[in-house]
């Protein structure tokens, strides 16, 4: 019988039969497919809110990053510093410390020339004889006269050359070369020790533009004077101490040319050295120490000397 029914009617029947069947099942799907779009969306503004986040975590991450790169290098910068504090420190003890035990040797070698030599009627060394301590050597004080300019071996030389009361102008030294030697007396008046005094005390006690001005004044009234070499040397100094290195170069050239056999030209030569490494000019500075390290071996200067040296190695200048 089915197969004398028609095709058409079949299918329909088919089709009206699925249809019955799935008529209840479409809210169903309807309602799965709308789940799925929520679920969809959801996930989406999730997958934004954790791209927005990681995003700035990232962001924060680069910064912290950044900082951290930052203070590294501050923190090496600081160290550096550190080392070279401590580096300068440790020369700074280093020359002090050598300095005063040289300075404690030449104490003690004064002592005992001064014990050795022989004195006038007035107490004082007689003339051509050094008896004197030096300023440097343990505090000056005008009682002691300080007669003659030492040589080598401690014992008086007079300087020669230009005629007594030649005033030497330290503006006018100029370049080395420029001075005239000196020749200097053996005697001291009481008045010329006490102006001698007068400035160092100055300078002892910090005021460096009263101790230049007192000196100034002492070598125009005394420039051939037995203290005349020492008052240039110090003039130097208090000029060093203000950081004005070219006019205390010319005040310690005066030292080195004028009175060449005086006991202040291995300082006087060692400062020149340190005034040129202070305005830069190494080359120069070092030729200056390397002769000072050289001809004063064992000396104070010469040791002070070599240690500048040193250092400029150190730091490749």
């Amino acid at each position: 019988m089915i197969d004398n029914v028609p095709t058409s009617r079949v299918a329909r029947a088919l089709a009206l039969m699925m249809a019955s069947v799935l008529a209840p099942l479409a809210p169903a799907v309807a309602q799965e497919r709308a789940s799925v779009q929520t679920l969809d969306a959801r996930l989406g503004r999730v997958e934004r809110v954790l791209d927005q986040s990681l995003l700035g975590q990232l962001q924060r991450i680069d910064g912290l990053q950044q900082e951290l790169r930052e203070l590294r290098g501050e923190l090496e910068e600081l160290a550096n510093e550190n080392r070279q504090l401590r580096q300068r420190s440790g020369d700074l003890y280093t020359d002090t410390d050598q300095r005063l035990e040289e300075l404690e040797r030449y104490r003690e070698e004064a002592e005992r020339r001064a014990r050795e030599v022989p004195l006038g009627e007035d107490g004082l060394p007689l003339p051509g004889f050094g008896g004197g301590l030096d300023e440097t050597l343990g505090g000056f004080s005008p009682g002691l006269d300080e007669t003659t300019i030492g040589g080598a071996d401690g014992i008086g030389v007079p300087a020669t050359g230009a005629s007594p009361g030649r005033f030497v102008s330290a503006r006018d030294a100029g370049q080395g070369g420029a001075n005239q030697p000196v020749s200097v007396r053996t005697n001291a008046t009481q008045v010329e020790r006490q102006a001698y005094g007068s400035a160092y005390d100055r300078l002892a006690r910090g005021d460096n533009q009263g101790a230049m001005a007192e000196f100034d004044a002492f070598l125009e009234r005394y420039p051939d004077g037995p203290y005349s070499f020492n008052a240039w040397y110090w003039k130097g100094e208090a000029k060093y101490a203000e950081r004005r290195f070219a006019e205390a170069i010319e005040d310690f050239l005066v030292v080195t040319e004028s009175f060449p056999n005086s006991t202040k030209v291995p300082d006087a030569q060692l400062k020149i050295g340190f005034a040129l490494y202070e305005q830069g000019e190494y080359g120069q500075a070092r030729g200056v120490l390397e002769s000072v390290r050289d001809n004063f071996e064992g000396r104070s200067a010469g040791v002070l000397a070599r240690k500048r040296l040193q250092k400029m190695d150190r730091e490749g200048v």
